[in-house]
């Protein structure tokens, strides 16, 4: 069941009528129960991954709390549930790396394995991807994380858990979600309030605004160019690969709002994920606003791990005696976790070399900016660059975007080489004139073209009034209820009449659905 169908409308009304109806003490069953169904109208399949996860997850957290209370020494304790741990890690991304990544795997290693007489043409497993494996598979691995940590203490009633696992807004979509947070939001009761509903109500129409008026949108002329980019100039391989980084940024984000906005309507806040990546002034900066659920999993998982590991400990021993000389030797244990956590990030959102160069080209950057910090500083004192200007900060936000194009149209090209060649077409071929019939070659007319114009700068204004302090939600909330329920229903009558469908389009199809 997509999540901005009619049919998932309907599903949330109804659990939304029976879950104020029923005692609080009984609310997190109807979510459990209608997680499940949720689960069943994508097929068996992905209901069986989830409940084995969650068997796996449940029974490896039990069995480190017990040790952790029956141990003689915090010491022994650790060391015994660090094999639990591992063997839930194993159990986990083992799964993972077989359902996701075994194909790519064998694709890349063909040479060696037709010595074996293997088909390299045909997959070694044909399984369709569960629905968001990924994100509760991440969410079930921090959980035992937190539980050998000592921040959290195992859940006792396993159908608890398996809600915390399986809650059906996220699905989808995500965020990765810490136990500590939401776990103690789906156990506690919630009364129904107007307030909840109409602000989860804004985040819906909103959600279904950036997906199926911009996102999708977007996808026709990108699609067509990065389908065949050969038969394309530069100008117009260059306003698709712009596109493409707005598209993938207004799907995510719109479904992240319409998953956010069903769980307000139900009193329970899910994290932040998107905080207007766009407007970083530093790739470091974007990451930290773009699936920040992610982000924030892999630096407290990852980086954080590695960071504080005995080899990152000799490298920073290394570095403060032989590089003593500027930020160097501070740095250097900091940059082997952050290629490894920024690969891990590129491999996540999918399986294939686009997404491995995605994931090293932002460390490389990343590490370089560490590197070259007191060299850029040493240069603006130079030219007398004032750093706290607004022509400065615009100057960076506008670096860092086309930074973060370059990487994203290497995801989206059929193949890196060709993610580098239509980059070149973009310097080589590139020029304005007759440019609006050109655009109509890409697939949208020009009143397609002029409703997408208008969106962008609706999505723009929108993001800029957030990124100066304004609360948008609260505003809105605020006007006189004519004025706000006019602007519901014009959100409302903008999907409908705007929004891209028709045949062979399937709208339904969320970039991230398969993460």
């Amino acid at each position: 069941m997509s999540i901005i169908s009619i049919e998932f409308l309907i599903f949330l009304g109804i659990v939304l009528l029976v879950y104020y109806i029923v005692p609080g003490g009984a609310q997190w069953v109807v979510l459990l129960l209608s997680s499940c169904c949720f689960y069943l109208f994508a097929g068996i399949t992905p209901l069986i991954f989830v409940l084995a996860t969650t068997l796996a997850v449940y029974a490896g957290g039990r069995w480190m709390e017990a040790i952790r209370e029956k141990a003689e020494s915090r010491k022994a304790a650790k060391k015994n549930m660090k094999k639990v741990l591992i063997g839930v890690l194993i159990a986990v991304f083992g799964t993972l790396l077989v359902i996701k990544y075994l194909n790519f795997i064998t694709e890349a290693a063909s040479g060696l394995l037709a010595l074996f007489r293997y088909d390299g043409d045909r997959p070694l497993i044909n399984i369709m991807l569960p629905m968001g494996i990924s994100f509760y598979m991440f969410q079930a691995v921090g959980y035992c994380i937190d539980i050998y940590r000592g921040k959290i203490e195992a859940e006792r009633n396993f159908f608890r858990f398996a809600l915390f696992l399986s809650f059906f807004p996220q699905a989808v979509q995500g965020p990765i979600s810490r136990y500590d947070d939401l776990g103690a939001q789906l156990r506690e009761s919630h009364s129904f309030s107007y307030r909840n509903l109409t602000f989860g109500a804004q985040l819906i129409i909103w959600g279904f605004v950036k997906k199926l008026i911009i996102a999708d949108r977007i996808a026709i002329p990108v699609d067509a160019v990065f389908g065949s980019y050969q038969d394309y100039d530069g100008t117009q391989i260059l306003i698709a690969v712009v596109l493409y980084a707005i598209q993938i940024y207004a799907d995510f984000s719109g479904g992240i709002d319409i998953v956010r906005g069903a769980a307000e309507c139900m009193g329970i806040n899910l994290t932040e994920n998107f905080r207007r990546p766009y407007f970083g002034n530093t790739v470091a900066e974007y990451w930290r606003r773009w699936h920040m659920s992610l982000t924030n999993w892999m630096r407290d998982y990852v980086f954080y791990s590695l960071a504080l590991s005995k080899l990152s400990s000799k490298i920073g021993k290394w570095g403060r005696k032989h590089l003593r000389q500027g930020n160097l030797g501070k740095q250097l244990p900091s940059y082997l976790p952050t290629f490894v956590t920024f690969f891990l990030i590129g491999i996540w959102h999918g399986a294939g070399w686009g997404f491995i160069v995605f994931g090293l080209y932002n460390a490389t950057i990343i590490v370089l900016s560490m590197a070259m910090t007191d060299v850029f500083a040493a240069v603006n004192r130079a030219l007398h660059i004032r750093t706290e200007s607004p022509v400065w900060r615009v100057w960076q936000i506008i670096r860092t975007f086309a930074i973060m194009v370059i990487g994203k149209c290497i995801t989206r090209a059929v193949s890196v080489t060709a993610g580098f060649d239509m980059l070149g077409r973009c310097l080589g071929a590139f020029h304005l004139s007759g440019l609006m019939p050109r655009l109509c070659e890409m697939g949208l007319d020009l009143d397609n073209w002029f409703v997408l114009g208008l969106a962008l700068i609706l999505f723009f204004c929108v993001s800029l009034m957030q990124e100066r302090g304004i609360n948008v939600r609260e505003k809105t909330a605020s006007l006189p209820l004519p004025v706000r329920w006019a602007i519901y229903m014009a959100g409302i009558l903008s999907v409908i009449i705007f929004g891209v469908y028709g045949v062979g389009y399937d709208a339904a199809s969320f970039i991230y659905r398969g993460f």
